[in-house]
């Protein structure tokens, strides 16, 4: 069972959201795609507990950037670069609250 087989919809739109927003850019080329959606599953908890805390889109750019740092090692991720996508994500999750 893939973490993505637990997901409810909430987290499957933010799993859809950072697969379009494809940070790596991974999906760009066919030949070299991965078989599966799920490249970015495990960013979802990270967006979703801070949505569900009640944090500001700046506060989870921050949150963010610094999982990308620590898990992807991404050392130039930063909150102020990140903040467009979080700014995206904010936004759909309470249109679907």
């Amino acid at each position: 069972m893939s973490l993505r087989d637990r997901f409810d919809d909430r987290s499957m739109l933010l799993a859809d959201l950072l697969f379009e927003y494809d940070l790596l850019g991974v999906y760009d080329d066919a030949d070299i795609r991965p078989d599966d959606d799920e490249e970015y599953d495990d960013l979802v908890s990270t967006l979703r507990d801070g949505l569900d805390g009640g944090l500001s889109s700046a506060e989870l750019s921050e949150v963010f950037a610094a999982a990308l740092r620590s898990h992807y090692g991404l050392d130039r991720a930063t909150a102020a670069d990140e903040l467009p996508f979080i700014e995206r994500v904010h936004a759909r999750w309470h249109q679907t609250a």
